[in-house]
């Protein structure tokens, strides 16, 4: 499927993208730069309409599936124009393993045309302190901060502006950057900040535009949004990105270990919020609450204890930085990051949730960003022009809408996969439905059943990604003998065992159950035809809630037209089945078979987003059709 490429069916919301009679010649645009001897098929379309979007100060949706080297073509594209126009470019990634592909690529483009480059991943990862490298995200950030702030960190004192040009000898990877700051006792992540301000490409994570805090790290690099121009990879997962970093939880039981830390005056205060915590979380389930009065209650409270909120924020962080500097865990952190971006975020593009229950933990505040584009939205209007590229980025109305993306400013753009469909077998299989009422030991069993056939009759690895953990090990606990070794998905896995699996699949006898939208779902690249097959349970539709209820009817107020559902639930849930059935067929020489368990894709709205060459069938035809798309290859896959 090449990255999940979808069907050319879909309504377009936004003017065709193309040939325009201010177009480039494909042939021409970019070639003294370009970082390989040829271009691919499509790829020259690519490179031309990246071009065009960065010199008119536009924003290109790219649909660019895997294999097409969208990253070479936007790469080239941006560093052209923005040597012609003395602009910035700023490419982002979703994970730091996707920084090597660009990297690699800025590599050889800087062997035609010198560059300075950047690459920088988060302050924790660069760190050279092997004293904190363990640390958690929250407790390294307070360490951080007060040895600074107390000249305790060696390398950031050592920090000399003399330093800077050995960083722009060559392209380095975070990786080596922070290899050589070590040896040269300066703090990477400073030292990459401080290059960034006279750097020619800055290659980041999402974290450095897309959140409520991101422009205070902006401020330090000291180069105007006017002056940038934008590339961001895998879009598709840009909007939860930005929801997910600006939706914190503070329990009742994270309150009560603060409290148990502090000292007598900060635990009084403690203990109001304690107390305002257990009112809203009386009753079970969840609610909606006002988060301006609860603010207020808060406020007036804490005044009779001669503080406010914000003074009782900066209270808990002091408190917190000299536990941690002890070595001693510190919850008031947790606290004071919470009432950060509950008093940081404005309510209407927000949900305020109060959960109860019987345990402490149970009982707790949530918050929840309902709209992205409140915080992606003035990034995107600042900037020169943007690539957003993605092997699922359809419908591209879809993404402009929930970025905040300006619609005359919009383009879009689809790119047709190069690999020769005659590489894959797509199958829909018609008679497995995983809604949640035929779940039962029936439904596991014809799943497991199937699922033990195709890992018989296919030669090398099979990967089977699921909507979740429950259906995952539900479906586990009833396979057959398949013959191969059986690897499963490990919730919340360290990189070191992430890798670790990964290395065992390269003896391609396993049979891997992952879950969509995890990180064997969506962001890990399997090279060298490394899946043979690809099965894809059900579709992740996210379970009934009152967050998902008040999404739906946010984006039904704004949007307008049906649309709430559509793009709360439907769009992000294919997108999760496409990319996982993406992960199968990664290069032009790839083979392999792609299945798709549930009816519900060959009906509306699903049906639009599959390919045209997908073959409905029932699961006992699946073995016979998977052995002979195995065996020998006389034609065409059958029929």
């Amino acid at each position: 499927m090449g990255g999940g490429a979808l069907g050319d069916s879909m309504i377009s919301f936004m003017r065709p993208y193309g040939r325009h009679k201010e177009s480039f010649c494909p042939a021409c645009v970019g070639r003294s730069l370009f970082p390989f001897p040829e271009l691919r098929k499509g790829q020259d379309a690519m490179l031309d309409d990246c071009r065009t979007a960065f010199a008119a100060g536009e924003h290109l949706l790219a649909h660019a599936p895997t294999g097409l080297g969208k990253t070479a073509a936007a790469l080239t594209a941006a560093v052209e124009v923005a040597r012609e126009r003395g602009l910035l470019v700023v490419a982002l990634t979703s994970r730091q393993t996707q920084h090597a592909i660009f990297v690699e690529t800025l590599k050889r483009i800087h062997e035609r045309h010198p560059l300075k480059i950047v690459d920088v991943i988060s302050k924790q990862d660069m760190c050279p302190r092997d004293d904190l490298d363990e640390s958690r995200y929250g407790v390294f950030q307070a360490v951080c901060t007060a040895l600074v702030r107390n000249n305790d960190c060696r390398y950031h004192a050592g920090y000399s502006p003399e330093f800077l040009p050995q960083v722009f000898d060559s392209p380095l990877s975070a990786a080596s950057l922070k290899a050589l700051c070590h040896e040269e006792v300066q703090c990477p992540h400073r030292v990459a900040l401080e290059a960034a301000q006279e750097c020619d490409v800055l290659v980041c994570d999402y974290n450095y535009l897309f959140t409520p805090w991101s422009d205070v790290v902006w401020d330090r690099i000291q180069r105007p949004l006017e002056e940038v121009l934008l590339i961001v990879d895998e879009a598709h997962n840009l909007p939860d990105r930005i929801r997910l970093s600006a939706s914190p939880t503070l329990s009742l039981q994270r309150i009560r270990e603060a409290q148990r830390e502090a000292g007598q005056a900060l635990r009084a205060q403690l203990s109001i919020l304690e107390r305002l915590v257990e009112s809203l979380t009386e009753h079970e389930g969840e609610k909606e609450i006002d988060g301006g009065s609860v603010s207020r209650m808060l406020d007036a409270a804490l005044k009779q204890k001669l503080t406010d909120l914000e003074g009782f924020v900066r209270l808990l962080e002091r408190s917190a930085q000299r536990r941690l500097q002890r070595g001693k865990v510190a919850r008031m952190g947790d606290v004071a990051d919470f009432l950060h971006h509950w008093r940081f975020l404005k309510e209407g593009s927000d949900l305020r949730l109060a959960h109860g229950g019987d345990k402490p933990w149970q009982r707790k505040l949530s918050l929840r960003l309902l709209d992205p584009a409140s915080i992606s939205a003035p990034v995107f209007h600042a900037v020169h022009g943007s690539v957003l590229m993605s092997g699922t980025l359809k419908p591209h109305g879809f993404y402009r809408d929930l970025l905040g993306l300006d619609a005359e400013r919009s383009r879009k753009a689809t790119y047709s996969s190069p690999f020769p469909p005659e590489n894959r077998l797509l199958l829909c299989v018609d008679d497995v439905s995983t809604l949640y009422r035929n779940r039962g030991d029936p439904l596991y069993r014809k799943l497991a059943a199937s699922l033990t056939a195709v890992a018989q009759a296919t030669p090398g690895n099979v990967a089977a990604f699921f909507p979740s953990y429950a259906l995952r090990d539900d479906v586990a606990n009833r396979l057959g003998d398949h013959g191969k070794t059986l690897l499963l998905e490990e919730r919340g896995a360290s990189p070191a065992k992430r890798t670790a699996l990964l290395g065992r699949l390269q003896q391609r006898d396993a049979l891997l159950l992952a879950v969509m939208g995890g990180i064997f779902g969506e962001g890990v690249d399997y090279p060298d035809n490394l899946l043979a097959a690809v099965a894809v349970v059900g579709i992740p539709v996210p379970p009934p809630s009152l967050e998902q209820k008040k999404l739906e009817e946010y984006f039904e107020r704004k949007f307008g037209d049906g649309k709430g559902r559509l793009y709360a639930q439907t769009y992000p849930a294919v997108n999760r089945v496409l990319q996982a059935a993406g992960r199968c067929i990664r290069s032009e020489t790839d083979r392999g078979v792609v299945l798709l368990y549930d009816n519900r894709l060959g009906h509306r709205p699903y049906r639009r987003f599959l390919p045209k060459e997908v073959r409905h069938c029932t699961s006992s035809a699946v073995p016979a059709l998977v052995r002979g798309f195995n065996g020998p290859r006389t034609g065409n896959p059958p029929s």
